[in-house]
């Protein structure tokens, strides 16, 4: 099973926007996400964004599919065609490759002894 990589510009969902927001001790730069506008669910135990990754016919650089936003059923049929177009490509993903591991050819020790190499060893 191949293991693949995924960026998310999260600026691209409707409505987000980077602040500063200034607590007790601190100021902190925030990403703020309008939950309504932007098709994240808030569920019992988080806040989900769902997403579709669509491969590419003619995948330019080193992704292969585009990922957007997966609206629910009811939400996606009352857009216009127009809008559905227009909903924005959010991220892209590609495979990550592999890489072998290298092998290790220990010919001697520490001491300076000959390594013995015989298949025969039970390990």
């Amino acid at each position: 099973m191949a293991n693949f990589s995924i960026k998310t510009d999260l600026l691209k969902l409707q409505g987000a926007f980077v602040t500063n927001l200034k607590g007790k001790t601190a100021t902190k730069r925030c990403l703020i996400i309008p939950v309504d506008e932007s098709g994240l669910f808030v569920g019992e135990k988080g806040v989900y964004l769902n997403m579709t990754a669509i491969e590419m016919e003619n995948p330019k650089f080193s992704e292969t599919h585009c990922v957007k936003v997966s609206l629910d059923k009811e939400k996606f049929e009352a857009l216009t065609e127009e809008q559905r177009r227009a909903l924005p490509i959010i991220g892209g993903m590609k495979q990550l490759e592999r890489r072998p591991t290298p092998q290790m050819n220990i010919t001697s020790t520490v001491d300076g002894t000959q390594a013995v190499d015989d298949d025969d060893l039970p390990f």
